[in-house]
């Protein structure tokens, strides 16, 4: 919510919009964040969500849900790929961990966060 937060008050200080309009929009995000968290943990619709960033730019910025995530692993299973290619490079995955971490309800964070100094990328994957 913090990303939303940043986001809104970056339109307010280039004068897209009004101080009254920042705060609507900002209750309106605190009110959505109330509703998420009144839904048990196990009903909550989870994402995988995958960001990669070149100098500080996004390149990436893909959401999924998981119903076609747990599709994706079931045919990679069957096929014995292990990597997972974002933004044309293959990223080694542990299929196995991916799927605990994808089945434990109460988990959600980062899962890999891998920069690369020397070309200046960075990869965010993140269960939500």
């Amino acid at each position: 919510m913090q990303d939303e937060i940043k986001k809104v008050l970056e339109m307010l200080e280039e004068e897209k919009i009004t101080k009254e309009e920042a705060v609507k929009l900002i209750e309106a995000l605190k009110e959505v964040k109330r509703d998420e968290q009144s839904i048990p943990q196990s009903k909550r619709k989870r994402f995988l969500k995958i960001l990669v960033k070149k100098e500080g730019k996004p390149q990436v910025n893909v959401t999924i849900p998981f119903g076609l995530v747990n599709w994706g692993l079931n045919i990679a299973n069957k096929m014995g790929k292990n990597m997972i290619n974002v933004g044309g490079e293959d990223i080694p995955i542990d299929m196995e961990e991916l799927r605990k971490a994808m089945n434990d309800p109460e988990f959600s964070g980062k899962i890999i966060d891998i920069t690369d100094e020397e070309e200046g990328k960075h990869v965010e994957i993140e269960i939500a």
